[in-house]
């Protein structure tokens, strides 16, 4: 994919882009975490004319359904584009775009080890420094469906300015300032989380240091922000 241009530290992507990262995004999601359930949610771009944000299920549907529909939502939760059945928990995004306009997508999944973690009580916080973003610990929210305006209003403020949230036994959420941002946001989620439960069976996981968590706040600028995306986007097409 070529470079875009910025505007005001957001991206100047087109749709053909944004469907083209959603695709590769739930795809990537689906290897990794091995669960169908779930969405990546991205904004649509200002040159699209509309407010709202696409969206892409993780699972594929029985044929003959089109594995690679992409539906579109205004912010209010009203189909604007597409045929499948609406998603259950539409209001994690609706919510989350309306809190976080710092944020330009949302991904819901249903990561194992990090949700293991929450029916412990524990979060997950910065362990590495590929986990440095999650800090002393992001938030828990109840496991509920987020089926209704008042699940998703609550879970966006308990996500507050965090890159992602936990949901007690059900998944978690993670945002970030683009597809591939909100993608490695969601798998060193799931890293981490591992990456403590390991540490748990040899003593008590340690959080990184303080200095080392701020050293990431504010990394000199450099190409490695999105490693991880871009790495398995070229390992995928090199196959």
């Amino acid at each position: 994919m070529q470079a875009t241009k910025k505007k005001e530290g957001r991206s100047m992507k087109d749709v053909k882009e944004l469907r083209e990262e959603l695709l590769f995004g739930t795809s990537l999601l689906f290897q990794d975490l091995r669960d169908p359930w779930g969405h990546i949610a991205v904004r649509l771009p200002e040159s699209d004319g509309r407010k709202g944000f696409m969206l892409k299920h993780v699972r594929v549907p029985p044929p003959p359904g089109d594995h690679e529909e992409i539906m579109t939502f205004d912010y209010e939760g009203n189909l604007l584009e597409g045929k499948r059945i609406l998603p259950w928990e539409l209001p994690i995004y609706t919510a989350i775009f309306k809190i976080r306009p710092d944020v330009d997508s949302v991904i819901h999944t249903h990561p194992k080890a990090a949700t293991a973690l929450s029916m412990a009580g524990k979060t997950v916080f910065a362990i590495t420094h590929q986990s440095a973003q999650y800090g002393h610990g992001i938030p828990i929210f109840p496991g509920d469906m987020i089926n209704s305006g008042v699940l998703g209003q609550g879970l966006a403020e308990t996500l507050g300015s965090h890159c992602a949230a936990l949901l007690k036994g059900h998944g978690a959420v993670a945002v970030g300032k683009s597809v591939g941002d909100a993608v490695q946001n969601t798998l060193y989620l799931e890293q981490a989380a591992q990456q403590q439960i390991w540490a748990a069976t040899l003593g008590t996981p340690e959080l990184l240091e303080d200095r080392l968590i701020d050293f990431h706040k504010n990394r000199p600028l450099g190409d490695g922000g999105l490693a991880l995306w871009y790495t398995e986007m070229h390992y995928a097409k090199n196959k």
